[in-house]
């Protein structure tokens, strides 16, 4: 159930965050047995309420390199003291550095230095002035920060969350702001599919800091009650929120980044349920912790629909018409957006590597070498399959070092194919610049990818490497199939239709136009209240259904269009020398 970007472009920014969960005590719930109302909530309490909390802010690096007496105590780049930022770079970041921001849709990325985001703030989900703005825990506490659109966050202010009545205060697609339908002033509201995120985040922080003085400016919203903390209807809220949106794939991931961090958990998102036993339809029934389902056990059924709205192939495809499908998902609208890609600029290949082979990494000389440790020349292994090689053994590290290339001019990219070694269960693979900087840090899945990385122009030498687990040097194998190394700017943009998007009742929509034949259309969809469905691609050809279909999926399709010969990847084109033709998450 993984969560987008933004509403109008999760298709193309899939989530890189594979965070191992930190392995919680044996016996961490056990407190919470035969435990019913204020007694569970305050056993909750006692489990959650330790842990580490980051600084709040920015992440803070060295600009300097300090040497004594002949010894680095650090370098230009180490990362002195950790932030707020620092913990949403692990837990709300999407691939090529994409931040994942429930308040808008803009697209915005994480700066390869760390650090903020231009535009974006960091936003106490519940408003920390509800318990007057004291600095202690809860106010650097991440299970209820986020970053987010700095507009939305002006807006949302310290407002709760609520059913509107309008959304004349704001409407960005994602967030709204409006006039409450009960007590009548302004509250905020977000697309079905963050409520629950929501909801879950206010519970935690009502039990985690139970014992909590709430301002009685807010006695509207909550109480010193130290049981239910929220007035009645803030309640009902809360409940509605978390009832319309299940516990998702990507609120299991946040959690687990963040216990890596913090060294507790939000028990709200592991045991849903609990929610219900304090404030909801068990309140007075005791728990049976056997009983209960939680999220990160194979018995719990991440739920897909509300999150995979799905764009089927175009029919009725004529020379000056097409019909858009796209799946039922019980909406009274849908927004359905058709465009073309206008293409700009060039891009100029650098090192072009289809395969590795013994050859390549081991003829001197060659741009690319593979190396061990020490500098010294590794002896070459073919790993799962004809053309890829295995980063590394599980006790050596190596590395897969590009050199001769020269400089690396403004907007320099390295694309990688490359996946877990099988076997093995997770990777990281590290790209390394000038002096070993660690440039990027890309947790891999099973299935093989495409990873696309701004190289720092002024870069003389790129390195491949596997991460280094724990203090025993101990290393999970990367497979690597391909490589390319390129520079230019080139750019793509969607150009829409004319009346686009277009609001439609129904699943299908016939689409009249006065393009060319030969000429490739996209479409998606966006079902009301729902994220926005996969991309389709459709050549315009007279008296054919001939269509293309962009789906995330671990497949490589090779189609032909105008003449040409293409590769279609996890929602990227390539052209046979593997230069990208379109994606939209290349990092700026």
């Amino acid at each position: 159930m993984n969560k987008r970007i933004s509403i109008l472009t999760l298709l193309f920014c899939l989530v890189i965050l594979t965070i191992q969960a930190e392995v919680m005590p044996a016996g961490y719930y056990d407190a919470i047995q035969g435990k019913a109302d204020a007694e569970l909530k305050t056993a909750l309490f006692q489990i959650i309420k330790g842990g580490e909390r980051l600084e709040y802010g920015t992440n803070e690096y060295h600009t300097t390199t300090k040497v004594q007496n002949g010894d680095t105590l650090w370098r230009k780049g180490d990362l002195e003291a950790y932030g707020t930022w620092h913990g949403f770079q692990l837990a709300d970041r999407l691939s090529n550095e994409c931040v994942w921001d429930m308040y808008s849709s803009t697209k915005r990325y994480f700066p390869i230095q760390g650090g903020s985001v231009a535009g974006m703030n960091i936003e106490h989900c519940l408003p920390k002035s509800w318990w007057g703005s004291t600095e202690n825990d809860a106010y650097k506490d991440l299970y209820h920060l986020n970053p987010a659109d700095q507009a939305a966050n002006n807006n949302k202010s310290n407002f709760p969350p609520g059913n509107l009545q309008d959304h004349n205060k704001l409407d960005n697609g994602v967030f709204f702001m409006g006039k409450d339908t009960q007590w009548g002033g302004y509250a905020f509201s977000i697309i079905d599919e963050y409520k629950g995120d929501f909801a879950r985040a206010y519970f935690y922080v009502s039990t985690a800091y139970h014992d909590m003085k709430w301002d009685t400016n807010y006695a509207q919203y909550v109480t010193n009650d130290s049981y239910l903390t929220f007035t009645p209807y803030l309640i009902e809220v809360l409940l509605q929120w978390h009832r319309i949106d299940p516990v998702s794939e990507k609120e299991i991931n946040r959690m687990d980044a963040i216990s890596s961090i913090q060294h507790n958990r939000n028990p709200f998102i592991e045991y849903p349920e609990l929610v219900e036993y304090i404030w909801g339809n068990k309140q007075g029934v005791s728990v049976n912790l056997s009983e209960l389902v939680r999220t990160t056990s194979e018995e719990y059924d991440i739920p897909t629909d509300i999150i995979n709205p799905i764009a089927y192939p175009a029919t009725d495809v004529t020379d000056n018409s097409f019909t858009a499908n796209w799946k039922d998902q019980e909406r009274d609208s849908y927004t359905l957006e058709v465009f073309t890609i206008e293409q700009t600029g060039h891009n100029d290949t650098l090192i072009a590597m289809p395969g590795f082979n013994s050859t390549i990494v081991a003829e001197s000389g060659n741009k690319i070498q593979w190396l061990k440790e020490d500098g010294s020349t590794a002896q070459y292994r073919q790993m799962d399959g004809t053309h890829a090689t295995c980063l590394s053994s599980t006790t050596e590290k190596r590395q897969i070092r590009f050199t001769n290339f020269g400089t690396a001019p403004q907007n320099t990219y390295l694309t990688v194919r490359c996946c877990v070694f099988k076997g093995d269960k997770s990777a990281d693979l590290q790209v390394l610049g000038d002096n070993n900087q660690v440039l990027y840090t890309q947790p891999l899945t099973l299935d093989e990818e495409y990873y696309t990385f701004a190289i720092p122009e002024g870069t003389t030498t790129i390195s491949l490497m596997q991460k280094e687990i724990g203090k025993s040097k101990a290393y999970k194998r990367i497979s690597v199939q391909q490589a390319y190394l390129y520079h230019g700017d080139y750019q793509c943009q969607e150009v829409h239709l004319n009346g686009s998007p277009f609001n439609v009742q129904g699943t299908s929509h016939t689409i009249t136009h006065t393009l060319p034949v030969g000429t490739t259309v996209y479409y998606r969809v966006t079902p009301e209240g729902l994220r926005t469905s996969n991309t389709v691609s459709t050549s315009l050809q007279a008296n054919t259904s001939v269509s293309t279909t962009l789906v995330p999926s671990i497949s490589t399709q090779k189609i032909l269009l105008n003449g040409h010969i293409y590769i279609l990847h996890n929602n990227a084109i390539y052209d046979l020398l593997g230069r990208r033709i379109y994606h939209t998450t290349t990092i700026q």
